[in-house]
């Protein structure tokens, strides 16, 4: 193979290294489903693609959108399916896919919503539900699911402070009926921590690290307030999430559905809580709370207040915390940052996503003060710290 590579004048002159040749046919496209009900919402949502086989182009650089999974997800949406969903009791759900005015034609294209759960129709617990999909080329899919047997979760979302270098989350909960396993989420502005457990105890320690994120992050950041979810899961969710497609060992997802390929699974909420996580102090010079000292003039103030942290010393130092546009209304958003020599910069995230940002501050401390500007804008802008 060296040889053959070491000079191309002599591989074109004799053809010294072929390779074998085969033509590989364009796979027939299927119907992907993408369903999980959930006694919890009020709106269960069934998505519906098809698999890509190259033969169409979709855009990739759209930023995702909840409300159009599909079309900002790199996908073929299905549009004009007939979607029924039927209980139990015979009671048939349509989903419908929404219009919205304003937007483009095609935006929402694949995601059908079905009326059904909390404040109307409930989703029976221990339930039978069956689906079926008739898209317009007559494709048919079909699929079940039995509800694992656990009343919908009604505790509320309470906050409580969680002090990372001290405590814990701590769970203990009652074996469900009809539950293959039991699933939990932590939200992360790196990318949700999930795991499943089939035993019914768990205990997740504050330095735990995130191996779903790419530079393996801890799952809890100071300054954030982050939702812990746990749930029974049903055979088809469990057996769906634990599978993958893996082009080496030709070992795909597993797939329960009948015609098409994808979920039709169920899962139910067994707790909710949400987390304001804190830290210990580090480096009391720089962590604490910032106020605005001084801005452009502007319609509205960027950041009015923040607090930081040092969430994982250096260097580079990263940094973490929240910050508020309103001080006397406080709706928090999270703070990811660093700190390399004397250069702080600071990025303001939106929905304390680490993909989306407000705002980038770039500056230095200067005593009690960080001094700088916004990324792209003019001005100086300086926060001072408050002891």
């Amino acid at each position: 193979m060296l040889r053959c590579l070491s000079g191309i004048g002599l591989l074109l002159a004799v053809g010294g290294c072929t390779f074998d040749q085969q033509v590989i046919a364009v796979a027939t496209p299927q119907i992907v489903v993408h369903a999980v009900l959930d006694p919890n919402a009020s709106i269960q949502e069934v998505l519906l693609e098809r698999t890509l086989t190259g033969t169409i182009s979709v855009p990739d650089n759209i930023r995702y959108d909840p409300l159009d999974p599909i079309n900002s997800g790199d996908g073929i949406p299905v549009t004009g399916a007939s979607v029924r969903i039927q209980g139990p009791d015979g009671t048939t759900f349509v989903g419908l896919e929404r219009k919205y005015p304003g937007r483009a034609v095609n935006y929402g294209a694949g995601r059908y919503e079905v009326i059904a759960g909390i404040g109307s129709t409930p989703i029976r617990p221990g339930g039978r539900y069956t689906l079926a999909v008739r898209a317009t080329d007559g494709t048919v899919v079909t699929g079940s699911t039995v509800v694992p047997n656990s009343p919908a979760y009604s505790g509320g979302q309470p906050i409580t402070s969680f002090d990372r270098d001290r405590d814990s989350v701590k769970l203990n909960w009652t074996p469900v009926a009809g539950a293959r396993t039991y699933g939990l989420r932590v939200e992360s502005p790196f990318g949700a921590f999930q795991i499943f457990s089939d035993t019914t105890k768990l205990a997740l320690p504050g330095s735990l690290r995130n191996f779903f994120a790419s530079d393996l992050q801890r799952v809890f950041i100071p300054g954030f307030q982050q939702t812990v979810t746990l749930y029974a899961v049903d055979t088809n969710y469990f057996d769906y999430y634990r599978s993958r497609n893996d082009p080496f060992t030709g070992s795909g997802i597993i797939n329960r559905l009948n015609g098409g390929i994808g979920l039709f699974g169920s899962v139910v909420t067994l707790n909710i809580r949400t987390l304001d996580v804190t830290q210990q102090p580090k480096d009391a010079s720089l962590e604490g709370n910032y106020e605005l000292a001084q801005a452009p003039p502007g319609p509205q103030r960027i950041v009015d207040i923040f607090r930081l942290y040092v969430e994982t010393a250096g260097p580079p130092t990263s940094l973490s915390g929240w910050y508020s546009r309103d001080r006397f209304q406080l709706p928090r958003d999270g703070i990811a940052g660093t700190r390399d020599g004397t250069r702080i910069e600071l990025q303001f995230l939106l929905d304390q996503d680490s993909r989306r940002r407000l705002a980038t501050f770039v500056g230095v401390q200067q005593g009690d003060s960080l001094i700088g500007s916004y990324t792209g804008q003019g001005g100086v802008v300086i926060f001072r710290h408050r002891r």
